[in-house]
């Protein structure tokens, strides 16, 4: 079969895509160009034509990644002050997490990130490493402005460590809620996941209950 003749921008999209499917799927050690090839129905050679080598071609499909990873902070991002910001924001990231499942760079992206920590870990670190930098700073803000006015209570806990454990359960969310749905292990629909995953990590915080459901719009 002849393969239709794509400008070259074009043709390296395709071939991005394909290798973030198969890095998704394999990680980097495991993933081969032939297989990256074969996933975008062109040849080896074609690859290596627009990529010289697999890293450069990973290092595309990370730059991609970024900007999705930009993107997504600016429309869950903390926008309030103190709990108003936490809450909102959580929410924001676990409706993304659960209710784009269907979307294939969602997928993809979370798979990664699990492909990764089952491997080197590189790939894992270097984004959590890259979220703590970019949101250090409104996440930290908002902690202290929750706890001078009594809506995190407790013993302090250190804030970059609860901001990974968000993360952590956003990418398993995420990457489940990609599974057929006989395969999920939650009983309930992805809204009523989001809200869960917010109680549950707001309560881990310091938040009361009353605090939490204010900020929710449920009482």
């Amino acid at each position: 079969m002849t393969r239709k003749r794509l400008p070259g921008s074009e043709r390296r999209t395709q071939i991005v895509a394909a290798a973030r499917r198969v890095f998704s799927r394999n990680g980097y050690d495991g993933a081969k160009t032939l297989h990256i090839a074969r996933e975008a129905n062109v040849s080896e050679a074609l690859v290596y034509r627009h990529f010289p080598s697999k890293l450069a071609l990973y290092r595309a499909v990370l730059r991609q990644v970024f900007v999705e990873q930009d993107q997504n902070w600016e429309q869950v991002g903390i926008r309030d002050h103190g709990a108003a910001g936490i809450v909102k924001a959580l929410n924001g990231f676990f409706r993304a997490c659960a209710l784009e499942g269907d979307k294939l760079e969602s997928i993809d992206r979370h798979r990664m990130t699990l492909a990764s920590l089952a491997g080197d870990g590189s790939y894992a670190a270097l984004i959590y490493r890259r979220s703590l930098r970019r949101n250090q700073q409104t996440v930290q803000q908002a902690n202290v402005e929750a706890r001078a006015a009594g809506e995190i209570t407790g013993e302090p806990l250190d804030v970059n460590t609860t901001s990974m454990f968000a993360e952590h359960v956003g990418t398993m969310i995420g990457a489940i809620s990609a599974l057929p749905p006989a395969s999920r292990p939650y009983g309930v629909s992805d809204e009523e996941l989001a809200r869960q995953a917010t109680w549950f990590c707001c309560r881990g915080l310091g938040m009361s209950d009353a605090v939490i459901a204010h900020q929710l719009g449920e009482g």
